[in-house]
């Protein structure tokens, strides 16, 4: 039940936490969208729950509390690590690699000529780190 008096408290931060929680909803369907409003719903709470600690699982029921998290982890520029920014980049990660796996495994034609493009674009390093890994590979399936 909602006291009248607290009434235009609550729902300014209710709209307030609706709002970011969309900003942050456009920024995960950007990075993956495949996935549903449910699913990025649970996301949210467990990246919250991963950084305020399971202790205080119990605020994400508080509209002010995850105001102040999700403007906190939505600021850029102040060098802080942001939980939902890195969260966003692994799912944009893990989405392309999807998708270029769906790519090569429907044509398996153009597995080599994949291959050839991205050692194109990579540095000395990394194409020795992939020549290692690659005789660690054949290595592994003669013996």
């Amino acid at each position: 039940m909602l006291d009248w008096k607290h009434a235009r408290t609550f729902f300014y931060w209710r709209l307030r936490r609706l709002l970011l929680e969309e900003r942050v909803k456009r920024e995960i369907l950007n990075a993956n969208n495949e996935l549903s409003d449910g699913h990025i719903q649970s996301m949210l709470r467990r990246w919250f729950v991963e950084t305020e600690g399971a202790v205080k699982a119990y605020l994400w029921e508080n509209n002010h509390v995850v105001v102040e998290w999700l403007e906190k982890h939505l600021q850029e520029g102040d060098g802080t690590r942001s939980a939902i920014r890195e969260n966003i980049k692994y799912l944009k990660r893990d989405y392309a690699l999807k998708h270029i796996r769906s790519l090569v495994q429907a044509n398996p034609e153009i597995a080599m000529d994949c291959i050839v493009h991205m050692t194109q674009h990579i540095t000395a390093t990394q194409r020795v780190q992939i020549a290692h890994l690659l005789a660690t590979v054949d290595d592994s399936t003669s013996t």
